[in-house]
């Protein structure tokens, strides 16, 4: 109950900041000589939903470059300009995956001439951002930044769909805060903009296994580089199963426990407060847990901790609302019934990842939903 306090209290003042302070976008004109560049990095198993993002791209209307970023055995012919990873391209600390591909992506766009005047939007294929995203692009003034997420294609597995909303949550109450005030502390991939020269100075080539967003977001700072907000969303789709689920989440875990190293290296906070956000997902479980068995027993708890774990069970339940209610109301009574077996469904992911790592040289891949 005590570890749990503070990050409910927090939630509560990021959760109402958010509701009162909204977007507010300048009104500024493009810089001459700005140039915003699009890159969608695909493993090759979804070309159809890598088509579909390449569709409404297109659609805006301001001036971009779009390239997709893709390996040597894809011989999908897309239509936009291509970045071919060679099969035989390595880099100097043996990065493999999407680390490896982002590192000869930014090689090649140096080689283009791509420096200071260019942004690069970068997304998943499975991820897209909306026009105004862009349009805020255009005229940004730091060297980085991020949005929020928002949910697309979701329903399809229920508890999945559930258990994501929490990212929605999460990055409106932690990545919003940090990313407006320049201290990146939880930096996924999806519409993650650095400009290019930047970019390019610092590179992707970190080795080891995952986390490659997160070591990117945090380098920035470290490097005197500025990072911002972007208001606007990019939107992604849950796992479409359960399997999906876990293997998702057990990439982002092991890919953290793998880097720690690198991580506390460049920023000490962001890793006591990822190790705290874990450590407070399995408190916040087992105190759930002997709370409702000390109900079943009957045992007369002292009003402190009766007051505590009941504003913390309330304000755990906010919490994932916030989610539902930035997505799709409908969800909220499912979300209510459902709040106690989707946090043991969470946290089931860390379990699996400690009985079940993955292989070495392998990167857990999930099936995409079409825009």
């Amino acid at each position: 109950m005590v570890m749990y306090f503070p990050i409910t209290t927090f939630s509560l003042y990021a959760m109402i900041k958010a509701r009162v302070h909204r977007f507010n976008k300048p009104g500024k004109q493009r810089p001459d000589g700005r140039r915003v560049l699009v890159e969608i990095v695909t493993n090759g198993q979804n070309p159809e939903v890598v088509e579909d993002i390449i569709k409404k791209v297109r659609a805006f209307r301001t001036e971009l470059d779009l390239y997709v970023l893709k390996e040597e055995y894809d011989r999908f012919a897309y239509s936009a300009k291509q970045i071919v990873v060679p099969l035989g391209y390595r880099t100097r600390n043996e990065s493999f995956k999407k680390m490896r591909a982002l590192q000869y992506g930014i090689e090649y766009l140096h080689r283009l001439g791509y420096g200071s005047e260019t942004y690069i939007v970068h997304l998943d294929d499975d991820s897209v951002v909306n026009e105004s995203y862009v349009r805020f692009v255009e005229t940004m003034e730091t060297h980085a930044g991020q949005g929020s997420i928002r949910l697309r294609g979701y329903g399809i597995h229920l508890m999945s769909t559930l258990a994501d909303m929490i990212r929605v949550s999460d990055c409106e109450i932690y990545c919003r805060n940090f990313n407006e005030k320049g201290k990146p502390k939880l930096i996924h991939g999806e519409g993650l903009v650095i400009r290019a020269d930047v970019e390019h100075e610092i590179g992707w080539d970190y080795g080891g296994y995952g986390a490659e967003d997160l070591i990117m977001g945090i380098s920035l700072p470290a490097r005197g580089y500025t990072f911002g907000y972007i208001p606007d969303y990019v939107y992604i789709s849950p796992p479409t199963s359960v399997v999906d689920f876990y293997r998702q989440r057990r990439r982002w875990t092991y890919s953290i426990m793998n880097n720690r190293e690198t991580i506390h290296g460049l920023d000490r906070k962001a890793m006591a407060f990822i190790l705290y956000r874990y450590a407070v997902g399995w408190a916040g479980i087992i105190g759930m847990t002997f709370w409702f068995i000390d109900a079943l027993l009957g045992t007369r708890l002292p009003l402190f901790y009766t007051i505590g774990g009941v504003y913390n069970l309330v304000m755990s339940l906010a919490i994932y609302e916030y989610g539902v209610f930035n997505t799709n109301r409908k969800y909220a009574i499912w979300m209510a019934l459902m709040l106690i077996p989707i946090a043991f469904y969470e946290g089931g992911t860390f379990v699996y990842m400690l009985l079940k790592p993955p292989k070495k040289n392998t990167f857990d891949v999930i099936k995409k939903v079409r825009i």
